[in-house]
């Protein structure tokens, strides 16, 4: 097995279902004693607990990389500059999730400390 994917493609796909430009052969695994395997995008997102803003940030990620090196597009793929806009848009989400967080945490721990005063 080659580390490209060995999927048969007729062209774009656009469909609410599976397409294989959310699967990729990973024919030689960093680790040496996996065999080699079939990835797919939305297992990797279920799997790490992504949440909708980092899911869509990875599967945009994953479209524009599978189409401008594997050549596996989804119907109406361009030139890669929707993708980008979507990771740079959800990328922002995740800042602002994180910020809101970090907030919290901050006012948890200020009126804990307040508490103890």
């Amino acid at each position: 097995m080659s580390d490209k994917n060995d999927q048969d493609v007729k062209g774009p796909e656009y469909t609410g279902g599976s397409v294989s430009y959310y699967r990729v052969t990973v024919g030689s695994p960093t680790s040496p004693e996996l065999p080699p395997y079939v990835a797919e995008c939305n297992d990797i997102i279920e799997a790490l607990g992504m949440n909708y803003a980092e899911g869509n940030a990875f599967k945009a990620l994953w479209r524009r990389a599978a189409a401008q090196n594997l050549g596996l597009a989804k119907k109406g793929y361009k030139d890669g500059l929707y993708d980008a806009e979507k990771v740079e848009f959800f990328g922002g989400r995740m800042v602002a999730q994180s910020k809101r967080a970090l907030a919290q945490e901050n006012d948890a721990l200020y009126l804990a400390l307040k508490g103890l005063a």
